[in-house]
């Protein structure tokens, strides 16, 4: 593959929907995946950076999809990580429809895909705040009509943030801010970018692409002669 390869965010949502399939995370759960994957893009992330470590962690059985509610939030199994792609999930469902609420995920293996997550729904008013497992500390805003922003007192990068318990809550100005470099987005101007430009994915990309690869059926005689393979419309 060359160093850099450009793709479009209607491939993103197509490959990566897959890529999260073949760790065996449910249709629904890897269609948030990658519409956060989208979002991430969006902003101007590498969607595939923080993405293939969470794949890892699912495929090598260091995080699990299982998860319990309780009434401080969310956890998963004390042995393991709590894959992103379920926390994702779970965090919306834990902020739809309530006010005045506050709640922790627990052990979360890459605390950015909630973030996007958060993002690719449009939540407005909200914020997220985590302390990683090298120590590095990370608020992320949201605001209205887009807007939104990253603290951090630290030189890591949000992609790489690893095994944390993530702050879920609303965006109080009366409440101290973490102090730290300030990023900010605005997600409408980032994605006009985007679509003039196309996503450029880097060295990860090929491990997302083996994941979506285990969904392709093999193309012999018997599997061709059973109906597999591409049509030329949406109906063949």
């Amino acid at each position: 593959m060359p160093e850099q390869l450009t793709i479009s965010l209607n491939e993103i949502l197509f490959i990566f929907t897959r890529a999260g399939f073949g760790v065996n995370a449910p249709i629904g759960v890897s269609e948030d995946f990658a519409r956060s994957n989208m979002w991430l893009a969006e902003n101007g992330f590498d969607p595939s950076l923080c993405s293939v470590a969470a794949l890892d962690s699912l495929d090598e059985g260091k995080s699990s999809l299982s998860i319990e509610r309780s009434d401080d939030g969310f956890s998963g199994p004390s042995s393991q990580y709590l894959s992103a792609l379920q926390a994702s999930v779970s965090v919306l469902d834990g902020i739809k429809g309530e006010q005045n609420v506050e709640f922790t995920v627990a052990n979360v293996d890459s605390p950015l895909l909630v973030v996007a997550a958060l993002g690719a729904n449009q939540v407005e008013s909200w914020k997220v705040c985590w302390c990683d497992e090298v120590g590095a500390d990370f608020q992320v805003n949201f605001m209205a009509n887009g807007q939104w922003q990253i603290i951090s007192d630290s030189a890591s990068a949000i992609e790489l943030s690893k095994g944390a318990t993530m702050q879920v809550s609303l965006l109080d100005d009366t409440q101290p801010a973490l102090e730290g470099n300030i990023q900010r987005f605005d997600s409408k101007v980032e994605k006009a970018k985007i679509l003039q430009t196309g996503i450029a994915v880097h060295q990860h990309w090929d491990a997302i692409y083996a994941y979506f690869s285990r969904c392709l059926v093999k193309s012999t005689a018997e599997s061709r002669a059973s109906g597999a393979g591409a049509g030329l419309v949406d109906t063949d």
